[in-house]
């Protein structure tokens, strides 16, 4: 990652003590695992900006909580272990939704920064959250659809 993110906004910051992820937040994390899954050279063939897929994986003998990350039909790593629990949370809550792409993403400028040298062990992320907003429409109901008492 170039530069300390913290300097531009307040991110939302991971406490270990709380499992909640903040409502429109941005997270930069590094996927790991990148050398154990042989998707190394494939990822840093990956422009930035491209979305990824946040997978859990409830059943990984290592970690409960582990969140694997994807693009198309290919696992590339996952989000650090220390890190994992609230977003493993999140993907089977209806609360939030979470957009995952490739790079580091400061949104106050609407820049993307993108190391030039990829380092195969590790790739920078940037996770949004925000609410699945509900959009109510008007409906026309006709007297028989009322309910009788």
């Amino acid at each position: 990652m170039i530069g300390n993110p913290q300097k531009f906004l307040n991110l939302g910051m991971i406490d270990s003590q709380n499992d909640d992820l903040k409502e429109d937040s941005y997270y930069h994390l590094q996927i790991v695992g990148i050398y154990y899954t042989n998707n190394g050279e494939y990822l840093s063939k990956l422009p930035s900006k491209t979305e990824l897929e946040l997978r859990p994986e409830p059943n990984n003998v290592y970690d409960r909580f582990a969140v694997s990350v994807w693009y198309d039909t290919r696992k590339l790593g996952y989000l650090p272990r220390k890190k994992n629990k609230p977003f493993f949370n999140a993907i089977y809550s209806t609360e939030l939704i979470l957009t995952c792409i490739l790079g580091c993403y400061i949104p106050s400028s609407g820049n993307f920064h993108y190391k030039g040298r990829f380092q195969p062990e590790r790739a920078n992320i940037t996770i949004h959250t925000y609410r699945n907003e509900i959009t109510w429409r008007p409906v026309n109901l006709l007297p028989e659809d009322s309910m009788a008492f």
